[in-house]
């Protein structure tokens, strides 16, 4: 599920008006709108207040293969924290069968030029 249904699934489930959440932020309604409606992305601080609101966690408003990374045990710093992607896309997931693949190729070649050395 993307943000924005996330977002808006949350804020009705609150019973709040998109002018009233943006006023909460400190946004426009526009932008929040623009979140709602995945037009554009909130970034981390966003997201913090956002989770604070609705009293959600930030990685239950993530979409699904984001995860959040925080190494600050959970006091404010400007370092609230990293997200990451989880989903590799299939063309890194065939390169790295191919150095695997290589790899081993290698090995073989090895074991067998030390057996042959014995």
């Amino acid at each position: 599920m993307k943000i924005g249904q996330k977002l808006k699934g949350m804020r009705i489930e609150k019973g709040f008006s998109t002018i009233e959440v943006a006023e909460k932020l400190d946004i426009s309604e526009s932008t929040y709108r623009r979140y709602e409606s995945d037009k554009s992305f909130p970034d981390i601080f966003i997201l913090d207040k956002i989770a604070k609101i609705y009293d959600k966690t930030l990685n239950d408003l993530l979409p699904e293969g984001l995860t959040v990374i925080n190494n600050n045990n959970g006091e404010y710093s400007n370092n609230a924290g990293y997200i990451v992607n989880q989903y590799l896309s299939e063309k890194v997931i065939e390169q790295y069968e191919e150095r695997l693949k290589d790899k081993d190729e290698q090995i073989s070649l090895l074991k067998s030029l030390l057996d042959n050395n014995k």
